[in-house]
This record gives C-alpha cells, sequence and structure tokens, in this order.
C-alpha cells in the first residue's frame, strides 16, 4: 500500500489512538459494542510498514492501551490486540484496490480478533462472562462493523498524515 510512511508519525498517532481509546471509548460503548481508537489507529499507520516497525507499533499501541486503561480488563489484552491488529495490516498491505475498502476491513477483521482475545481471555481467567454466542452475536459482529465504518470514513485522512506523499499507492 504505502511505502514511506514515516516511523514517528506513526508512533505519535498510535499514541494519539491509545488514549483516545482510553478517554473517549467508555464513554461511547454500548454494551459490548464501542470504537476500538487504538485498533483502528494502529490498522492504518502499520499499513506499509516493515515487518518488524508494524509489530513493534502494534505492541506499542496495545501496551500503551492496557496501561491506560488500567483496571478496565484483563492487562495484556490491548498488546495482543495490538499485535494481531499490526499483522492483519501486515497482510493486507499488499492487495490492489481501493485503499480505504481494505482498511476498513483489516480493521473490521482486526478488531473481531482483538474481541475474540478478550473474550478468551475472561475464560482462561475465569473472570466469567456472557456466552459465545451471545457474545459474537450480539457484541463482536456490530463492533467489527462499527469499527470497520469509522475506519472506512476516517482511514484515508489519517493515512495522509502518516505517509509522505499523502497516502497514494506506489
Amino acid at each position: 500500500m504505502v511505502e514511506n510512511a514515516s516511523i514517528v508519525r506513526a508512533a505519535i498517532l498510535v499514541g494519539i489512538a491509545a488514549v483516545l481509546e482510553a478517554a473517549l471509548s467508555p464513554l461511547l460503548t454500548f454494551g459490548w459494542v464501542g470504537p476500538r481508537f487504538a485498533i483502528i489507529g494502529i490498522v492504518i499507520v502499520t499499513s506499509g510498514q516493515r515487518d518488524l516497525q508494524a509489530l513493534l507499533l502494534g505492541f506499542f499501541g496495545g501496551i500503551l492501551t492496557d496501561a491506560l486503561a488500567a483496571g478496565t480488563g484483563i492487562f495484556g489484552v490491548g498488546a495482543l490486540g495490538g499485535l494481531a491488529a499490526a499483522a492483519v495490516s501486515m497482510r493486507a498491505s499488499g492487495r490492489k484496490g481501493d485503499l480505504r475498502a481494505i482498511l476498513a476491513l483489516s480493521t473490521a477483521v482486526a478488531v473481531a480478533a482483538y474481541d475474540l482475545i478478550g473474550f478468551f481471555a475472561l475464560s482462561l481467567a475465569d473472570a466469567g462472562g456472557p456466552s459465545f454466542v451471545a457474545y459474537s452475536f450480539g457484541g463482536i459482529l456490530p463492533d467489527a462493523l462499527l469499527n470497520g465504518v469509522l475506519a472506512y470514513l476516517v482511514g484515508a485522512w489519517i493515512l495522509k498524515i502518516v505517509t509522505k506523499d499523502g497516502g497514494k499507492q506506489a
């Protein structure tokens, strides 16, 4: 997708996304569905980065989200979710087509992976929680759709900030 993204700008935007996640997501969440600003930011800024840079940005964003949103879940879920988002973004980086649609689909898949990681972390910690079927249809699917739409609406604009060529495909 994008070859010349600035790692410094990408790290700053991932940090801003993590702060937005900690500050605004609890206020905008309805049940299990809410904006995942950190995941959206990680998917967008790691698009086109080299593998190691993308994974480090994903881990940085996830661990920062875990640290800022202390007490809202199991520590480490954000870090694994950030790594999953970076991996999904790296995999989708070579695809041809509409950039906004690719970012939206990548974000939807990354948010679904993040939600699954959170669900299984609660199960493994024996912390209780909803049934898998109820959470799938009431949490994972609407959450992925909401965040995919958000990424579609703002993804190309954020990518212009991170890249030197304004997000144009190389």
